[in-house]
């Protein structure tokens, strides 16, 4: 399910488990709708949703930016920024990529909702005529 993206990520933000979730599921919302329009899209599954007892690791906000990426290259490539990659014990997430991140998934979704919805259809069925 399609939940609006934070786009206005301040530096005394930090990241929950909603924003977590969000993140991920809108990369999930938006690979179904590409594969709607597109071929296989190389992408990597990133789990299931976080808990209040869960914690967040670099391997898994990599595989936010490596998702977005790979969405963002075999779709209908668009200037997202530049790709983080993130690593233990060191720095974390903060608020300039995660509005980069977020705008990104924003993009992709709005493009591919105008692919989806803009495509021409036929008025009519082809095929043969049931009887009645």
């Amino acid at each position: 399910m399609w939940v609006t993206p934070k786009t206005d990520w301040k530096a005394t933000d930090y990241i929950n488990i909603q924003d977590y979730n969000r993140i991920k599921n809108n990369l999930d919302h938006i690979r179904s709708m590409a594969l709607q329009v597109y071929k296989n899209i190389p992408y990597e599954d990133m789990g299931e949703d976080k808990t209040y007892t869960s914690y967040y690791y670099a391997d898994e906000i990599n595989l936010f930016e490596s998702n977005l990426e790979s969405l963002n290259s075999n779709t209908f490539p668009r200037p997202l920024g530049d790709t983080v990659t993130f690593y233990p014990n060191q720095p974390f997430i903060d608020y300039d990529e995660l509005n980069r991140l977020e705008k990104g998934i924003n993009t992709i979704y709005l493009g591919l909702y105008g692919q989806i919805t803009g495509r021409r259809r036929l008025q009519f069925r082809l095929g043969r005529r049931q009887a009645v």
